[in-house]
């Protein structure tokens, strides 16, 4: 703040010099105009008197008119510079409209966006900056958008509590757009469990059911609606509701944990496969033996999936990333690519590991690295393929 005043100093001296100056040269310029003129009068008189075209009497009334004229033009040439109540409201004018324009330009956080961005062109912005900018803008604008980078910042700091009111204002400010607001509504159901020591409240509840009103296959909702129902020792609803979570979910991971939450609730209720049929009909268990690798190129991906013998589209197939490799791999009949033919469909597939990098636009055009062939779904066991590349 006190640079900017000190700035507005500076400006404002600059526009009083440059005032004064002017001043200075109006009353030079109007001065130099009135004796020239003067001269010129008195001569034309001087001339009309040798000539006697008037008298004396005459000359002199009109050298008095002169003196009077003369006398005006500096009155009225001189009534800005000298007259003192003029200079001083035309400065007070100055002040106010520079210190004004600058608390203006302060007040607007326009200084704020301005080290933010040079701050990035540097690189030099920290996290705690980041935050500050984050919450001044959420603030200064009170957009939804907004307000959900505050609420996302917040999360990513473990600062759920801070996080909370965030979402709350995020979804006050956000338009009738159903696929934001059940996106945010989701995370911000997410942030209510984690607030509360990962337990299960109504608010959880309420924020959970309005999403899954909006949209019913919402998978993150539908996990979340089968922790509730698991709370609520309904281990049966939360198995299907579950179940239903891995139709319609695309993340692994999340899967895998909803799998385990699944065997939880098959045990807390004694439900057995023949009450509730399991999702996962076949499975494959694959180890990739690595001892010939030496080196694996941290931007390397691997493929590993199964396909039909007289078909090259994979009916299972799992991503791995490089530290991932060493563990052991499932492949399921959820893990089918695309619409059509599972696991479950097939009782002989040959068993496909690719290399691929990163930067590859078709990651299934890899380099073959490790292969089985006529493996017998329903006789496999722990399946070993060497790698090699």
């Amino acid at each position: 703040m006190f640079g900017w005043l000190f700035m507005a100093a500076i400006l404002m001296c600059v526009i009083l010099y440059i005032y004064r100056s002017v001043i200075g040269i109006t009353e030079k310029s109007n001065h130099e105009l009135s004796t020239s003129f003067s001269k010129i009068r008195r001569k034309e008189i001087d001339d009309e008197v040798a000539f006697g075209r008037i008298n004396a009497m005459e000359a002199q009334q009109l050298i008095r008119d002169l003196k009077l004229e003369e006398s005006n033009k500096i009155t009225e040439y001189g009534y800005f510079s000298n007259n003192k109540a003029t200079q001083f409201a035309l400065t007070l004018f100055l002040v106010v409209t520079v210190i004004g324009s600058v608390f203006l330009y302060e007040r607007l956080g326009f200084p704020k966006e301005v080290e933010f961005a040079n701050a990035i062109s540097k690189e030099s912005v920290t996290p705690e900056k980041l935050s500050e900018f984050l919450l001044f803008r959420a603030n200064k604008y009170d957009k939804a958008e907004d307000w959900y980078f505050v609420a996302q910042d917040f999360l990513s700091q473990q600062n759920y509590d801070e996080a909370l009111p965030a979402f709350q204002r995020a979804l006050d400010k956000m338009p009738d757009d159903v696929d934001n607001k059940v996106r945010v509504s989701v995370e911000y159901a997410q942030a209510v469990f984690y607030s509360n020591g990962q337990k299960v409240n109504d608010k959880m509840k309420a924020l959970v059911d309005e999403v899954l009103l909006l949209n019913p296959n919402q998978s993150t909702a539908l996990g979340l609606k089968g922790i509730a129902e698991f709370d609520s020792q309904n281990y049966r609803e939360a198995i299907l509701v579950w179940q239903k979570a891995i139709l319609v979910g695309q993340d692994i991971r999340e899967r895998f944990a909803l799998l385990e939450g699944i065997s939880k609730a098959r045990d807390m209720g004694n439900i057995s496969n023949d009450e509730i049929p399991s999702l996962i009909q076949k499975r494959l268990i694959i180890k990739l033996d690595t001892s010939n690798v030496e080196v694996i190129d941290p931007q390397s991906v691997f493929l590993v999936y199964a396909k039909l013998i007289d078909q090259p589209m994979p009916i299972a197939i799992k991503r791995l990333a490089p530290d991932d490799i060493t563990n052991v791999i499932e492949l399921t009949n959820l893990d089918n690519l695309m619409p059509g033919a599972t696991l479950s469909d097939a009782s002989k597939v040959d068993i496909i590991v690719k290399l691929s990098k990163l930067t590859d636009s078709d990651l299934t055009q890899g380099k073959i690295i490790g292969k089985k062939e006529g493996v017998l779904v329903d006789k496999a066991g722990l399946l070993i393929i060497p790698v090699t590349f």
